[in-house]
């Protein structure tokens, strides 16, 4: 019974056409959204992407080293 009033209260103060704009409003926005999740696809990648893998650091000769003393060659 409180539905019938709360119903015709609305009717009686925004009118028809406000009702039933905001109802089709409603409805297209829901459509949108049922499209939308069925539409989206998630990509779950199941190894990690070449640029996201960390390579090791490539080791520097330290100050007044030479390059083929940090390899271990004799010069």
């Amino acid at each position: 019974m409180s539905l019938l009033l709360l119903a015709l209260l609305l009717f009686l103060l925004f009118g028809g056409s406000r009702i039933s704009a905001a109802g089709k409003g409603l409805g297209e926005a829901v459509r949108h959204v049922k499209r939308a999740a069925a539409a989206s696809d998630p990509v779950i990648p199941s190894h990690d992407p070449p640029e996201l893998v960390q390579k090791e650091p490539k080791l520097l000769p330290a100050k007044g080293e030479s390059s083929a003393a940090s390899e271990g060659r004799d010069e």
